[in-house]
Protein backbone atom coordinates (compact mmCIF):
# COMPACT_ATOMS: atom_id res chain seq x y z
CA UNK A 1 0.00 0.00 0.00
CA UNK A 2 2.84 2.39 0.85
CA UNK A 3 4.23 2.06 -2.72
CA UNK A 4 0.95 3.15 -4.31
CA UNK A 5 0.65 6.38 -2.29
CA UNK A 6 2.41 9.60 -3.16
CA UNK A 7 5.28 10.43 -0.76
CA UNK A 8 3.60 13.77 -0.03
CA UNK A 9 0.36 12.05 0.97
CA UNK A 10 1.97 9.17 2.85
CA UNK A 11 2.20 11.01 6.23
CA UNK A 12 -1.47 11.98 6.06
CA UNK A 13 -2.42 8.41 5.17
CA UNK A 14 -0.48 6.88 8.06
CA UNK A 15 -1.72 9.40 10.60
CA UNK A 16 -5.28 8.95 9.38
CA UNK A 17 -4.97 5.19 9.85
CA UNK A 18 -3.50 5.81 13.29
CA UNK A 19 -6.66 7.68 14.30
CA UNK A 20 -9.12 5.36 12.55
CA UNK A 21 -7.89 1.94 13.69
CA UNK A 22 -8.84 2.35 17.39
CA UNK A 23 -12.50 2.73 16.41
CA UNK A 24 -12.53 -0.62 14.62
CA UNK A 25 -10.58 -2.34 17.39
CA UNK A 26 -12.94 -1.15 20.13
CA UNK A 27 -16.60 -2.17 19.63
CA UNK A 28 -17.65 0.24 22.37
CA UNK A 29 -16.04 3.14 20.51
CA UNK A 30 -17.95 2.22 17.35
CA UNK A 31 -21.20 2.00 19.32
CA UNK A 32 -20.97 5.34 21.15
CA UNK A 33 -19.27 7.33 18.39
CA UNK A 34 -20.89 5.86 15.31
CA UNK A 35 -24.09 3.89 15.93
CA UNK A 36 -25.61 5.93 18.78
CA UNK A 37 -25.55 9.30 16.94
CA UNK A 38 -27.30 7.65 13.99
CA UNK A 39 -30.03 6.34 16.30
CA UNK A 40 -30.41 9.73 18.00
CA UNK A 41 -30.70 11.45 14.61
CA UNK A 42 -33.46 9.07 13.54
CA UNK A 43 -35.38 9.60 16.77
CA UNK A 44 -35.11 13.39 16.47
CA UNK A 45 -36.34 13.44 12.89
CA UNK A 46 -39.20 11.09 13.77
CA UNK A 47 -40.18 13.23 16.76
CA UNK A 48 -40.08 16.60 15.00
CA UNK A 49 -41.33 15.69 11.54
CA UNK A 50 -44.74 14.31 12.47
CA UNK A 51 -47.85 16.16 11.37
CA UNK A 52 -50.11 16.97 14.30
CA UNK A 53 -53.77 16.01 13.99
CA UNK A 54 -56.39 18.71 14.37
CA UNK A 55 -57.71 18.58 17.92
CA UNK A 56 -61.20 19.50 19.07
CA UNK A 57 -62.00 23.12 18.25
CA UNK A 58 -63.51 25.00 21.18
CA UNK A 59 -65.56 27.96 19.93
CA UNK A 60 -67.03 30.44 22.41
CA UNK A 61 -69.81 32.52 20.80
CA UNK A 62 -70.60 35.78 22.59
CA UNK A 63 -74.11 37.02 23.28
CA UNK A 64 -73.61 39.85 20.76
CA UNK A 65 -72.60 37.50 17.97
CA UNK A 66 -75.39 36.42 15.68
CA UNK A 67 -73.87 34.01 13.17
CA UNK A 68 -76.04 32.42 10.57
CA UNK A 69 -78.40 30.01 12.21
CA UNK A 70 -77.38 27.31 9.76
CA UNK A 71 -73.69 27.93 10.51
CA UNK A 72 -74.34 27.72 14.25
CA UNK A 73 -76.19 24.44 13.74
CA UNK A 74 -73.32 23.08 11.65
CA UNK A 75 -70.82 23.95 14.36
CA UNK A 76 -73.07 22.49 17.05
CA UNK A 77 -73.57 19.23 15.17
CA UNK A 78 -69.97 18.88 13.99
CA UNK A 79 -68.01 16.36 16.05
CA UNK A 80 -64.82 18.38 15.58
CA UNK A 81 -66.32 21.54 17.12
CA UNK A 82 -67.30 22.19 20.73
CA UNK A 83 -69.69 25.15 20.65
CA UNK A 84 -69.94 27.28 23.81
CA UNK A 85 -72.63 29.98 24.00
CA UNK A 86 -71.95 32.80 26.47
CA UNK A 87 -74.67 34.65 28.35
CA UNK A 88 -75.06 38.42 28.22
CA UNK A 89 -73.35 38.83 31.60
CA UNK A 90 -70.47 36.57 30.60
CA UNK A 91 -70.15 38.44 27.31
CA UNK A 92 -69.91 41.84 29.01
CA UNK A 93 -67.24 40.61 31.42
CA UNK A 94 -65.33 38.92 28.60
CA UNK A 95 -65.41 41.98 26.34
CA UNK A 96 -64.10 44.08 29.22
CA UNK A 97 -61.09 41.75 29.38
CA UNK A 98 -60.65 41.97 25.61
CA UNK A 99 -60.88 45.76 25.50
CA UNK A 100 -57.25 45.99 24.39
CA UNK A 101 -56.40 42.69 22.75
CA UNK A 102 -53.03 44.03 21.55
CA UNK A 103 -51.69 44.01 25.11
CA UNK A 104 -51.10 41.11 27.45
CA UNK A 105 -54.35 40.20 29.18
CA UNK A 106 -54.68 39.05 32.76
CA UNK A 107 -57.35 36.32 32.66
CA UNK A 108 -60.29 36.86 34.97
CA UNK A 109 -63.99 36.08 35.17
CA UNK A 110 -65.43 34.00 32.31
CA UNK A 111 -62.16 34.10 30.35
CA UNK A 112 -60.29 32.53 33.25
CA UNK A 113 -63.00 29.90 33.66
CA UNK A 114 -62.89 29.03 29.96
CA UNK A 115 -59.10 28.77 29.91
CA UNK A 116 -59.21 26.51 32.94
CA UNK A 117 -61.39 24.07 30.99
CA UNK A 118 -59.87 24.34 27.50
CA UNK A 119 -56.22 24.53 26.45
CA UNK A 120 -57.06 26.44 23.29
CA UNK A 121 -60.11 28.55 22.53
CA UNK A 122 -61.57 30.56 19.66
CA UNK A 123 -63.82 33.45 20.66
CA UNK A 124 -66.32 34.61 18.04
CA UNK A 125 -67.59 38.15 18.59
CA UNK A 126 -69.25 40.42 16.02
CA UNK A 127 -67.48 38.91 13.02
CA UNK A 128 -64.07 38.81 14.68
CA UNK A 129 -62.27 35.70 15.89
CA UNK A 130 -59.92 35.87 18.87
CA UNK A 131 -57.46 33.02 19.42
CA UNK A 132 -55.91 32.08 22.75
CA UNK A 133 -53.61 29.18 21.84
CA UNK A 134 -49.88 29.66 21.27
CA UNK A 135 -49.80 27.37 18.24
CA UNK A 136 -50.25 29.42 15.07
CA UNK A 137 -50.48 26.19 13.10
CA UNK A 138 -53.44 24.97 15.17
CA UNK A 139 -55.16 28.35 15.10
CA UNK A 140 -54.86 28.57 11.31
CA UNK A 141 -56.18 25.04 10.87
CA UNK A 142 -59.07 25.68 13.26
CA UNK A 143 -60.12 28.94 11.57
CA UNK A 144 -59.86 27.34 8.12
CA UNK A 145 -62.01 24.46 9.34
CA UNK A 146 -64.74 26.84 10.53
CA UNK A 147 -64.59 28.81 7.28
CA UNK A 148 -64.99 25.58 5.32
CA UNK A 149 -68.10 24.77 7.34
CA UNK A 150 -69.53 28.20 6.57
CA UNK A 151 -68.64 28.01 2.87
CA UNK A 152 -70.65 24.80 2.57
CA UNK A 153 -73.84 26.78 3.24
CA UNK A 154 -73.51 28.63 -0.07
CA UNK A 155 -73.48 25.41 -2.04
CA UNK A 156 -69.84 25.93 -3.01
CA UNK A 157 -67.89 24.40 -0.15
CA UNK A 158 -64.20 25.16 0.10
CA UNK A 159 -61.76 22.30 0.17
CA UNK A 160 -58.07 22.34 0.96
CA UNK A 161 -55.24 19.90 0.45
CA UNK A 162 -51.65 20.28 1.57
CA UNK A 163 -49.18 19.73 -1.26
CA UNK A 164 -46.11 17.61 -0.58
CA UNK A 165 -43.40 19.23 -2.70
CA UNK A 166 -39.98 17.60 -2.82
CA UNK A 167 -37.44 19.79 -1.06
CA UNK A 168 -40.05 21.99 0.61
CA UNK A 169 -41.57 19.64 3.16
CA UNK A 170 -40.75 20.32 6.80
CA UNK A 171 -38.85 17.03 7.03
CA UNK A 172 -36.72 18.12 4.04
CA UNK A 173 -35.88 21.31 5.92
CA UNK A 174 -35.24 19.47 9.21
CA UNK A 175 -33.00 16.61 8.05
CA UNK A 176 -30.03 18.79 6.98
CA UNK A 177 -30.16 20.44 10.41
CA UNK A 178 -30.11 17.08 12.19
CA UNK A 179 -27.16 15.95 10.05
CA UNK A 180 -25.20 19.12 10.85
CA UNK A 181 -26.06 18.67 14.53
CA UNK A 182 -24.60 15.14 14.49
CA UNK A 183 -21.42 16.39 12.81
CA UNK A 184 -21.15 19.22 15.34
CA UNK A 185 -21.47 16.82 18.28
CA UNK A 186 -18.90 14.41 16.88
CA UNK A 187 -16.46 17.22 16.13
CA UNK A 188 -16.69 19.01 19.46
CA UNK A 189 -16.82 16.06 21.85
CA UNK A 190 -15.26 13.03 20.20
CA UNK A 191 -12.25 14.77 18.67
CA UNK A 192 -11.40 16.95 21.67
CA UNK A 193 -11.74 14.11 24.18
CA UNK A 194 -9.67 11.83 21.95
CA UNK A 195 -6.85 14.38 21.86
CA UNK A 196 -6.93 14.74 25.63
CA UNK A 197 -6.70 10.96 26.01
CA UNK A 198 -3.70 10.84 23.66
CA UNK A 199 -2.01 13.64 25.60
CA UNK A 200 -2.54 11.90 28.94
CA UNK A 201 -1.02 8.71 27.54
CA UNK A 202 2.10 10.55 26.36
CA UNK A 203 1.38 9.97 22.68
CA UNK A 204 2.48 13.44 21.59
CA UNK A 205 5.88 13.09 23.26
CA UNK A 206 6.50 9.95 21.23
CA UNK A 207 5.18 11.65 18.09
CA UNK A 208 7.93 14.28 18.39
CA UNK A 209 10.51 11.54 17.83
CA UNK A 210 8.88 10.54 14.53
CA UNK A 211 9.52 12.21 11.15
CA UNK A 212 5.94 13.49 11.00
CA UNK A 213 5.31 17.22 11.03
CA UNK A 214 2.90 18.83 13.45
CA UNK A 215 0.73 20.00 10.57
CA UNK A 216 0.63 16.41 9.28
CA UNK A 217 -0.83 15.22 12.56
CA UNK A 218 -3.48 17.94 12.67
CA UNK A 219 -4.60 17.12 9.14
CA UNK A 220 -4.46 13.40 9.94
CA UNK A 221 -6.92 13.86 12.80
CA UNK A 222 -9.33 15.80 10.60
CA UNK A 223 -9.06 13.36 7.69
CA UNK A 224 -9.64 10.40 10.01
CA UNK A 225 -12.86 11.92 11.33
CA UNK A 226 -14.00 12.82 7.84
CA UNK A 227 -13.37 9.22 6.81
CA UNK A 228 -15.56 7.93 9.65
CA UNK A 229 -18.16 10.62 9.01
CA UNK A 230 -18.51 9.53 5.39
CA UNK A 231 -19.82 6.13 6.48
CA UNK A 232 -22.11 7.68 9.07
CA UNK A 233 -23.54 10.17 6.58
CA UNK A 234 -24.09 7.52 3.92
CA UNK A 235 -25.96 5.40 6.44
CA UNK A 236 -28.06 8.35 7.61
CA UNK A 237 -28.94 9.44 4.08
CA UNK A 238 -29.92 5.89 3.14
CA UNK A 239 -32.17 5.54 6.19
CA UNK A 240 -33.71 8.98 5.65
CA UNK A 241 -34.43 7.98 2.06
CA UNK A 242 -36.29 4.80 2.96
CA UNK A 243 -38.01 6.05 6.13
CA UNK A 244 -38.86 9.67 5.23
CA UNK A 245 -38.60 9.66 1.43
CA UNK A 246 -35.76 12.20 1.65
CA UNK A 247 -34.74 12.76 -1.96
CA UNK A 248 -32.94 16.10 -2.24
CA UNK A 249 -33.27 17.50 -5.77
CA UNK A 250 -29.83 19.10 -5.57
CA UNK A 251 -26.68 17.93 -7.31
CA UNK A 252 -24.96 15.27 -5.20
CA UNK A 253 -21.50 16.51 -6.15
CA UNK A 254 -22.36 19.96 -4.77
CA UNK A 255 -23.83 18.37 -1.65
CA UNK A 256 -20.61 16.39 -1.14
CA UNK A 257 -18.47 19.53 -1.49
CA UNK A 258 -20.54 21.41 1.08
CA UNK A 259 -20.51 18.45 3.49
CA UNK A 260 -16.73 18.14 3.16
CA UNK A 261 -16.04 21.85 3.72
CA UNK A 262 -18.47 22.17 6.62
CA UNK A 263 -17.37 18.95 8.32
CA UNK A 264 -13.69 19.85 8.00
CA UNK A 265 -14.31 23.26 9.56
CA UNK A 266 -16.23 21.84 12.52
CA UNK A 267 -13.62 19.11 13.01
CA UNK A 268 -10.91 21.78 13.23
CA UNK A 269 -13.00 23.49 15.91
CA UNK A 270 -12.98 20.23 17.87
CA UNK A 271 -9.19 19.95 17.45
CA UNK A 272 -8.82 23.50 18.79
CA UNK A 273 -10.79 22.56 21.92
CA UNK A 274 -8.45 19.65 22.57
CA UNK A 275 -5.33 21.58 21.56
CA UNK A 276 -4.38 22.52 25.12
CA UNK A 277 -6.89 20.71 27.33
CA UNK A 278 -5.17 18.35 29.76
CA UNK A 279 -8.29 16.78 31.26
CA UNK A 280 -11.46 15.38 29.73
CA UNK A 281 -13.54 17.47 32.15
CA UNK A 282 -12.04 20.64 30.70
CA UNK A 283 -12.52 19.68 27.05
CA UNK A 284 -16.08 18.48 27.72
CA UNK A 285 -16.93 21.73 29.50
CA UNK A 286 -15.60 23.84 26.62
CA UNK A 287 -17.40 21.64 24.10
CA UNK A 288 -20.69 22.05 25.98
CA UNK A 289 -20.17 25.80 26.15
CA UNK A 290 -19.96 25.90 22.34
CA UNK A 291 -22.34 23.09 21.43
CA UNK A 292 -25.59 24.42 22.87
CA UNK A 293 -25.27 28.03 21.61
CA UNK A 294 -24.29 26.81 18.14
CA UNK A 295 -27.17 24.33 18.18
CA UNK A 296 -29.76 27.05 18.86
CA UNK A 297 -28.17 29.86 16.84
CA UNK A 298 -27.51 27.90 13.65
CA UNK A 299 -31.13 27.48 12.59
CA UNK A 300 -31.33 23.74 13.18
CA UNK A 301 -34.84 23.83 14.67
CA UNK A 302 -36.10 27.21 13.47
CA UNK A 303 -35.09 29.76 10.87
CA UNK A 304 -32.47 32.35 11.79
CA UNK A 305 -34.70 35.01 10.19
CA UNK A 306 -36.70 34.99 13.44
CA UNK A 307 -33.78 36.64 15.23
CA UNK A 308 -33.53 40.45 15.47
CA UNK A 309 -31.76 42.00 12.47
CA UNK A 310 -28.56 42.86 14.35
CA UNK A 311 -28.38 39.43 15.93
CA UNK A 312 -29.16 37.72 12.64
CA UNK A 313 -26.24 39.49 10.97
CA UNK A 314 -23.90 38.10 13.64
CA UNK A 315 -25.34 34.59 13.43
CA UNK A 316 -24.68 34.40 9.69
CA UNK A 317 -20.93 34.47 10.37
CA UNK A 318 -20.97 31.36 12.54
CA UNK A 319 -19.41 28.37 10.74
CA UNK A 320 -22.26 26.08 11.75
CA UNK A 321 -24.82 28.53 10.34
CA UNK A 322 -22.88 28.91 7.09
CA UNK A 323 -22.59 25.13 6.85
CA UNK A 324 -26.29 24.51 7.40
CA UNK A 325 -27.44 27.34 5.11
CA UNK A 326 -25.24 26.07 2.29
CA UNK A 327 -26.34 22.48 2.88
CA UNK A 328 -30.04 23.37 2.71
CA UNK A 329 -29.56 25.48 -0.40
CA UNK A 330 -27.68 22.87 -2.42
CA UNK A 331 -29.79 19.95 -1.17
CA UNK A 332 -33.34 21.32 -1.11
CA UNK A 333 -33.21 24.19 -3.60
CA UNK A 334 -30.69 22.66 -6.04
CA UNK A 335 -28.42 25.69 -5.68
CA UNK A 336 -25.03 25.66 -7.36
CA UNK A 337 -21.70 26.23 -5.65
CA UNK A 338 -21.63 29.80 -6.94
CA UNK A 339 -24.86 30.52 -5.10
CA UNK A 340 -23.40 29.29 -1.81
CA UNK A 341 -20.02 30.95 -2.36
CA UNK A 342 -20.51 33.34 0.60
CA UNK A 343 -21.11 30.42 2.97
CA UNK A 344 -18.18 28.43 1.55
CA UNK A 345 -15.96 31.50 1.94
CA UNK A 346 -16.91 31.74 5.62
CA UNK A 347 -16.13 28.04 6.10
CA UNK A 348 -12.79 28.29 4.28
CA UNK A 349 -11.73 31.43 6.14
CA UNK A 350 -12.75 29.99 9.50
CA UNK A 351 -10.85 26.77 8.72
CA UNK A 352 -7.65 28.69 7.96
CA UNK A 353 -7.94 30.71 11.17
CA UNK A 354 -8.62 27.58 13.22
CA UNK A 355 -5.68 25.70 11.67
CA UNK A 356 -3.27 28.54 12.44
CA UNK A 357 -4.61 28.81 16.01
CA UNK A 358 -4.21 25.05 16.50
CA UNK A 359 -0.69 25.00 15.09
CA UNK A 360 0.44 27.86 17.34
CA UNK A 361 -1.29 26.77 20.55
CA UNK A 362 -1.20 22.95 20.45
CA UNK A 363 0.29 21.38 23.58
CA UNK A 364 2.67 18.69 22.35
CA UNK A 365 3.61 17.60 25.85
CA UNK A 366 6.70 19.77 26.18
CA UNK A 367 5.78 20.82 29.72
CA UNK A 368 4.46 17.50 30.99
Amino acid sequence: MSHTISPKLYPFWQLMLLNVRPFFREPAAMLWTFALPVLIALLMVKAFSGSAQLQEINVAVTYNEAPDKSWRELMRDDLQVNLITLSQEQTEQLLASLADAQQEIQPSGPLQNLLAQYDSLLILNQGQIYTTGDSDQFNDKAINYLMQLKSGLSGNPLSSQQLSIVGYRYVDWLIPGIIVLQILGLALFSISNGLVSDRQQGFFKRLKLSPFKKSDYIMGVVLARLFLLSFQLLLLLAIFYFMFDFKPPGNWANIAVVLFCGSACLCLLGVLIGARSTRVEVSTGIANMLYFPLMFLSGIYFQTSYFPDVFEAFVQWLPSTAFLDAFRLVANEAAGLQQVAPQLTILAGTSVVLFIAIYLSFDWGDNG
